[in-house]
């Protein structure tokens, strides 16, 4: 089979016997490889070997709703932004930023997402990732609930900054760009969430040991946590920690092993789900001990339970 007499990325892979990651090692893609090999029918069209660089953002996706909006988005008839229901408007900014994390030089979404149309290969290319990634995916995803249901993140699903931010509404156009935020924490002051985003196992060389908190899991439902180290238990943060049940305000905990992946590309987090403060200790950092409202999946919680360093 070929698309546009296009040999397909499954094929390859199916023939090759080579992991999908491996392709997309330093600035790589399925794209790329035709071009160099003769086999691309289609025209390179500008704009395209930026955008080609960042299809590896793509390997994580891991839920179905997800890979099937953003194929909409993706296809040749595919919706204006202003025609999408609200969800799907939300898909969209988070496809946009996966693609533009420091927005492209568009002034809107309709017009990054329609300069998509000219990008027949690209399009192609990131449907075909979806489509092999998506057989792949081994945690169920669970959609989140209550104040959080308007927001189309999954529970146990895989996300990386851009996405993170494009859906809790923090990264937007004419404001914070997912490109230049490296914060650990954040406050999301529209869904009134508390949103941290861990990285368990922190090597000299990331992280300064002012940051190289000690964040581990006690059990499958109990995660213990370090603040920033200016965070004191009487701060306005410290405060909102400890006391955000009775403030009404939320806490999503967001989860990944390592900074990087093998193929030395940043490692998405999984979104571990909303957490209830349970304790602390200290000040500047605190040590807060909170509880997940679901259990880590059994592969997670065996990794995420060390606790070395």
């Amino acid at each position: 089979m070929r698309v546009f007499g296009t040999p397909l990325l499954a094929d390859y892979l199916k023939e090759s016997r080579r992991e999908i990651r491996e392709l997309y090692k330093s600035s790589n893609s399925w794209t790329s490889v035709l071009r160099r090999a003769g086999l691309a029918d289609l025209p390179e069209q500008p704009g395209e070997e930026d955008l080609l660089k960042r299809v590896h953002a793509f390997l994580h996706v891991d839920d179905r709703e997800r890979a099937d909006a953003y194929a909409r988005l993706l296809s040749d008839d595919a919706p204006r932004y202003e025609s999408l229901s609200p969800t799907d408007q939300t898909y969209a900014r988070m496809l946009f930023f996966n693609l533009w994390d420091k927005a492209g030089g568009f002034s809107s979404y309709t017009e990054g997402l329609q300069s998509l149309r000219e990008q027949r290969a690209l399009r192609s290319e990131v449907q075909q990732v979806l489509d092999h990634v998506m057989g792949q995916a081994d945690h169920f995803p669970i959609p989140l609930e209550g104040p959080h249901a308007h927001i189309p993140l999954k529970i146990h699903s895989a996300y990386n900054r851009s996405e993170i931010l494009a859906a809790l509404g923090v990264a937007r156009l004419g404001g914070q760009m997912p490109g230049s935020f490296a914060q650990g924490v954040l406050w999301d002051e529209s869904n009134q969430t508390d949103a941290l985003l861990i990285t368990l196992e922190k090597n000299e060389k990331d992280f300064s040991p002012t940051v190289r908190y000690k964040d581990y899991a006690l059990a499958p439902s109990l995660f213990h946590w370090e603040s920033q180290s200016t965070t004191a238990e009487t701060s306005p943060t410290g405060l909102r920690y400890q006391q955000h049940t009775q403030r009404g305000s939320h806490v999503l905990l967001f989860m990944r092993r390592y900074k990087d992946t093998d193929i030395g590309k940043a490692q998405p987090w999984m979104l571990l789900g909303p957490a209830t403060y349970v304790s602390h200790e200290g000040s500047k950092p605190m040590a807060i001990t909170w509880r997940l409202h679901y259990e880590l999946p059994a592969d997670v919680w065996s990794y995420s339970g060390i606790t070395a360093g």
